[in-house]
């Protein structure tokens, strides 16, 4: 017949084994192992791990990231009269990145001596999805002139069907430099960049030279997004939670459930989390896939171990995903915690 395990020391096992703060509480308790006993004796023994899954870093923190992009098509505007060499488009010219190959491609000037404007259609913004606050989208052009006289040249945009321009800046020199345009706001709203605005935006530059046959000369543009953004969502860390070691003179089968306990105070945090438990040398460990998934939903997962297939056997959070309420704790209700309580029981089979 089956035989629960019986633990003696219940009050450690309520304060260690219920708390779920495992990588902070198990410290003081990091020598004590708990037996399970029947009449007969010992059947196996098990401790919490000290190598527990870092909970906390579940919790949201502002992180930074930046984007590249770059000409894909022609935008709105076409207007400078010279590109170098002259077949393909206007964008292909001023597209390299990360190294700019000067006067091997260029759009300039030559052949008119207004001022003239090139538009282009970027490639696609990613970020972080639309979950992001944009800091600044900064347009960076690399231009010369075409011998030793002024030419005039600047950032343009276009944004909400509006076209925008930077300081204007004159040059007079053969060596390529590079300029840049810093937009903290959207220039046509005022308010910060939108993940869609990014994403429908055209930069280029307007140029003049010093005559039609004085030309500026253009070799890159490019936009830079920096953004900050804070995880609401991801993959669950990673560690051990038990040891279990069956005593070297039971060879009976094990069944081993892994209990969440705790979910009324997970769900004010947590729109889900899903861990992947993982158990050592259990028949399930064998299967495809090899782990069960323990979620708020489920509740509760269940191993099955043959006697004598391995001294000892570790019980895993091997991965899994969270989606969280909210980047702001105080939006959570009140009592919330990011970590998992578990309870372990093992029984014979």
């Amino acid at each position: 017949m089956k035989k629960k395990l019986i633990f003696f020391g219940m009050a450690l096992l309520a304060l260690v084994l219920t708390t779920g703060t495992f990588a902070y509480t198990y410290t003081n308790f990091s020598a004590t192992t708990l037996g399970a006993f029947l009449a007969e004796g010992t059947f196996a023994t098990y401790q919490p791990s000290m190598l527990q899954p870092d909970w906390e870093s579940i919790l949201p923190d502002d992180e930074f990231g930046s984007e590249i992009i770059v000409p894909v098509a022609p935008g709105d505007d076409t207007e400078l009269l010279t590109q170098f060499p002259a077949s393909g488009e206007h964008w292909d010219k001023v597209d390299e990145q990360p190294a700019a190959d000067d006067l091997d491609t260029y759009v300039s000037t030559l052949g008119s001596s207004a001022w003239s404007r090139d538009l282009y259609n970027l490639g696609s913004y990613t970020g972080a999805g639309g979950q992001e606050v944009i800091t600044n989208v900064t347009i960076f052009f690399r231009y010369a002139a075409g011998g030793a006289y002024n030419v005039r040249i600047m950032a343009a945009l276009k944004t909400n069907d509006q076209v925008f321009e930077g300081p204007t800046i004159i040059y007079n020199s053969t060596a390529f430099v590079t300029g840049s345009w810093e937009n903290t706001v959207n220039p046509a709203t005022g308010e910060p960049w939108t993940w869609e605005e990014v994403n429908a935006l055209q930069s280029g530059i307007t140029a003049r030279g010093n005559s039609a046959t004085k030309p500026a000369i253009c070799t890159q543009v490019y936009v830079l997004v920096n953004y900050e953004f804070a995880n609401t969502q991801g993959e669950v860390p990673q560690g051990d939670l038990y040891e279990i070691t069956p005593d070297p003179g039971y060879t009976g089968d094990l069944l081993v459930k892994i209990h969440l306990t705790n979910t009324a105070d997970l769900l004010k945090a947590y729109q889900y989390i899903n861990m992947k438990v993982y158990v050592t040398d259990s028949v399930e460990a064998e299967e495809v896939p090899d782990y069960r998934v323990l979620s708020i939903e489920t509740g509760v997962v269940i191993f099955s171990i043959v006697g004598g297939s391995a001294e000892s056997y570790t019980v895993q959070v091997i991965g899994g995903s969270y989606r969280l309420i909210s980047d702001n704790p105080d939006e959570w209700g009140a009592g919330w915690t990011v970590t998992p309580e578990f309870y372990c029981e093992v029984t014979q089979r």
